[in-house]
């Protein structure tokens, strides 16, 4: 496997060059400027994308697509497509993959993905992207199988995504669900009690006691919770700078971040990226 940063990023990486086993081709992610651009390009096998911040304007098989934050836009074997215009600073996830290899070792999978262009919010695909980018950016024992596992999860998550939606298995207020889900997937929106009440129609007082009495914190907690759990991550396999990283998680500042985070875990963002490193 080789890994390299292509000219024009402000962050993130490209990976490529890994035994065929695992089936992935090559895969990474992404801070882009403004005016950084993909030229047209196809593959022989499925590539995937998950925009994670900002919004960006592809172009496939000649259909135009708009990305925002929580996009997937999955892209089938031989389709033409790319990143087209200027669309301002952004961030994404990406992975080609052949899905014989992992069919192969998880037969469930086999059911076929559509033969068309995928363009649908799937912000659930964060976790298994940020698990596959770990593999990668990170040297650790048993990689070969760790990378393997990290490729089926990732397949796994986008064949959920395109199947009917899930049926919850616990009891949980649905208010309390969907506030739950806008925190684990839009955790970079600066959310307020009162935005989140007005998206479940509660008043915020009201939300706030359920919240707390089905997950045992208030939201801005959990949120917390969520954005510097990311940030561990991010700080663990990215050189992204501490200023633009805390504006990416939704911080208003850098100093706000590092608040926030020697809180939640006892230390700075900078000596937390050190001790990795190590």
């Amino acid at each position: 496997m080789s890994i390299s940063r292509p000219s024009g990023l402000r962050a993130g990486f490209h990976a490529e060059g890994f035994e065929t086993t695992s089936g992935l081709l090559h895969a990474g992610e992404q801070w882009v400027p403004e005016q950084f651009l993909i030229e047209p390009h196809e593959h022989p096998v499925w590539e995937i994308y998950l925009q994670q911040h900002g919004s960006t304007h592809w172009v496939a098989d000649g259909q135009s697509y708009v990305l925002h934050p929580g996009h997937l836009f999955a892209v089938p074997p031989g389709v033409p497509h790319h990143l087209a215009g200027r669309s301002g600073n952004h961030h994404f996830y990406f992975a080609a993959i052949d899905l014989d290899p992992v069919v192969r070792r998880q037969p469930a999978l086999a059911t076929p993905w559509p033969k068309t262009v995928v363009h649908r919010e799937a912000g659930e695909l964060t976790h298994a992207f940020a698990q596959l980018v770990r593999e990668l950016a990170t040297r650790y024992e048993y990689a070969e199988t760790g990378l393997t596992l990290a490729v089926d999860q990732l397949v796994l998550a986008v064949s959920r995504s395109l199947a009917p939606a899930a049926v919850p298995q616990l009891a949980m207020h649905p208010a309390v669900r969907t506030v739950k889900r806008l925190l684990d997937q839009e955790f970079h929106e600066g959310w307020t009690l009162r935005q989140l009440a007005d998206r479940v129609g509660l008043a915020p007082a009201y939300l706030a006691e359920l919240f707390v009495g089905e997950l045992g914190q208030p939201p801005h907690r959990y949120l917390n919770e969520r954005r510097i759990d990311r940030a561990r991550q991010l700080l663990e396999t990215s050189d992204v700078t501490i200023t633009a990283l805390a504006f990416t998680l939704g911080f208003s500042s850098s100093q706000h971040f590092a608040r926030v985070f020697r809180q939640l875990t006892d230390t700075t963002p900078t000596a937390f990226r050190s001790s990795q490193s190590r």
